[in-house]
C-alpha cells in the first residue's frame, strides 16, 4: 500500500475517503481499523472516515455526505447550489440525489431519482454533483417559486448555464408529476430565446417592483450612443418615450469617480435627448411606490 496515494486522495477530497476507497488502493480492513484506533482516522459516517488533522468545512461535509451515499451518489438541490456560488444559497445543509434508496446518513436529506444522465452530472472541486441546468430544474420543485426565478436568473446572467440547456433537461425529465416540471417550463417560456436575465439582485428587485404595479416592462441591458458615438450599456430603457432607467448598486456608485463618471454619462445622454433617472438600493426595496410613480409620470409626460 502507498500512503502517498491515499494522502493524495485524502487532500482531493477535502480530508475524507471511504472505506470502499482505501480497500481499492491496497488496505486491508485490519489497516483500517489500525487507523481508527490509533486515532489516524476518525469515523465521519458510516463507512466514511475523516483524517485526523483536517479541518472539517461545508465542502467536507458535502464529499463526506456523497461518499456515504454510494458510488453513484451525487451532491444536488440548494447544496449544489451553494457549492456553484449562486447567490442566497449555502452547501448546508447538505443534500444528496441517489438512484436507489439507501440508508440514512445524519444531518443529509437523500432525494432518490432514477434519471441521472451523465449530462446531469458534473465535478466541482472534486465533489460530484448536479449540473447547473439540472440543479434548476431540481430548485424549481424544491423551493418558492420566486426564489428559483432569481436563482435561474443569476445563473444565465453569470453565463453559468444556457436557455437551451435548460430545455434540454426539461425535455429529459418532462414527465407527469415531476417536481419542477411546470414552473420551470413556465419560466423558460416567459424568457424566449432572446431573453436578457437581469444582472444583479438590485434589478430583480426593480423588475419585481415594475411588475407588482402594472408599469410596462423595458428593455435591458441595451447600448446607447449619439449620433457620434457609443455612449454606454444602461440598465433599463423605454425607447418610445426616451427614458433610461440606471439602478445603482452601492458597491459601484458611491465612490467619487463613479459619480462623476455616471453624471458625465448622464449629461451626454440628456444631449442626445434621453432622460435619464437612477435609483439606488434604499429607493427600489424601502419606497418601491415613489419608484413607480416617478416611472409613471416620466413615461406619460410627452
Amino acid at each position: 500500500m502507498d500512503d502517498g496515494r491515499m494522502e493524495a486522495l485524502a487532500e482531493r477530497q477535502h480530508g475524507v475517503v471511504s472505506h470502499d476507497q482505501a480497500v481499492a488502493l491496497g488496505l486491508t480492513p485490519g489497516a483500517v481499523r489500525h487507523r481508527r484506533e490509533t486515532g489516524r482516522w476518525h469515523d465521519r459516517s458510516l463507512g466514511v472516515y475523516r483524517v485526523a488533522g483536517t479541518v472539517e468545512t461545508p465542502r467536507q461535509r458535502a464529499m463526506a455526505a456523497v461518499l456515504g451515499g454510494g458510488r453513484e451518489a451525487i451532491l444536488s438541490h440548494t447544496s449544489t447550489a451553494g457549492l456553484l456560488g449562486l447567490p442566497g444559497f449555502t452547501i448546508d445543509p447538505i443534500v444528496i440525489t441517489v438512484p436507489r434508496k439507501r440508508r440514512s446518513i445524519a444531518n443529509v436529506r437523500i432525494e432518490q431519482s432514477l434519471s441521472l444522465p451523465l449530462h446531469h452530472q458534473r465535478v466541482v472541486d472534486s465533489i460530484p454533483c448536479t449540473s447547473v441546468a439540472r440543479t434548476l430544474f431540481d430548485l424549481c420543485g424544491d423551493i418558492h417559486a420566486r426564489r428559483a426565478e432569481r436563482a435561474l436568473d443569476n445563473a444565465l446572467a453569470r453565463h453559468m448555464v444556457t436557455i437551451p440547456a435548460l430545455w434540454r433537461v426539461l425535455d429529459d425529465l418532462a414527465v407527469q408529476g415531476r417536481a419542477g416540471t411546470v414552473l420551470l417550463r413556465t419560466l423558460l417560456t416567459e424568457r424566449g430565446p432572446r431573453y436578457v436575465p437581469p444582472e444583479s439582485e438590485l434589478e430583480s428587485r426593480f423588475l419585481e417592483v415594475l411588475a407588482s404595479r402594472n408599469v410596462r416592462e423595458p428593455a435591458r441591458q441595451v447600448d446607447l450612443g449619439d449620433a457620434d458615438s457609443w455612449i454606454g450599456r444602461v440598465d433599463f430603457v423605454w425607447r418610445d418615450e426616451r427614458l433610461i432607467v440606471e439602478v445603482d448598486g452601492a458597491a459601484f456608485h458611491n465612490g467619487f469617480v463613479d459619480q462623476k463618471n455616471d453624471r458625465e454619462r448622464d449629461e451626454r445622454f440628456t444631449e442626445a435627448g434621453w432622460r435619464v433617472l437612477r435609483f439606488g438600493w434604499d429607493d427600489v426595496v424601502d419606497h418601491p411606490s415613489t419608484v413607480a410613480d416617478r416611472i409613471n409620470r416620466a413615461l406619460h409626460s410627452n
